[in-house]
């Protein structure tokens, strides 16, 4: 998965493995978590794309836009909504 990450983001070198991979597990423990799944081997694409994204983030987080001349920030609180219809489709309904 790192070498797939690596391709999407255009990195040639190993200089950022560490930090990859970190998010890769990061990634895959929330998949875990929202979807409620023991094995999410089917959903590395889905990971693939949320470690693109929080890669790109680092640094800005929870920034989607940003003026200059009036100063202006806004927000973003999840992930792009073609991620999360991605993992609600996969998302295990636990029933207690």
């Amino acid at each position: 998965m790192l070498e797939k990450v690596k391709l999407l983001l255009g990195i040639t070198d190993n200089s950022k493995d560490d930090l990859l991979t970190f998010l890769i597990e990061q990634a895959i423990d929330e998949v875990m978590a929202y979807t409620h799944l023991d094995c999410v081997d089917e959903l590395g694409t889905i990971i693939i794309k949320m470690v693109a994204y929080n890669y790109n983030r680092l640094g800005t987080e929870g920034l989607s836009s940003e003026g200059y001349s009036g100063i202006s920030f806004n927000y973003t609180e999840d992930y792009p909504a073609p991620i999360v219809r991605a993992l609600k489709a996969k998302r295990k309904i636990i029933t207690l």
